[in-house]
């Protein structure tokens, strides 16, 4: 009996940090994403018509697809990667802005 408990609150234990974990990293992407986002649309030029969300999404979307080139096309890693998400980012933004 007493092992069925330890048992189950080890399972609980294990889940609940993984939740935690999933959490904080989507937040934490969020917050990046929001980071880059906003840098890219303070470097381009012009008016945009995107909210805060929006602008999270498309610094989001710029930096996976930043990072994804940089780590398995270019190879680098640091400013550099953030120089890419930022330009990826601005990217996204600007193609968001023609349609």
């Amino acid at each position: 009996m007493m092992l069925a408990v330890l048992l189950l609150v080890a399972i609980g234990l294990i889940i609940g940090i993984f939740i935690a974990g999933t959490v904080l990293s989507v937040i934490s992407q969020l917050v990046i994403g929001l980071i880059i986002g906003g840098l890219a649309r303070w470097m381009l030029p012009g008016p945009q018509s995107l909210g805060w969300f929006a602008t999270a999404l498309c610094g989001i979307v710029g930096s996976l697809v930043g990072g994804m080139l940089a780590h398995h096309v270019f190879g680098v890693q640091g400013l550099r990667e953030t120089v890419l998400n930022v330009l990826c980012a601005m990217g996204v933004i600007w193609l968001l802005g023609r349609v």
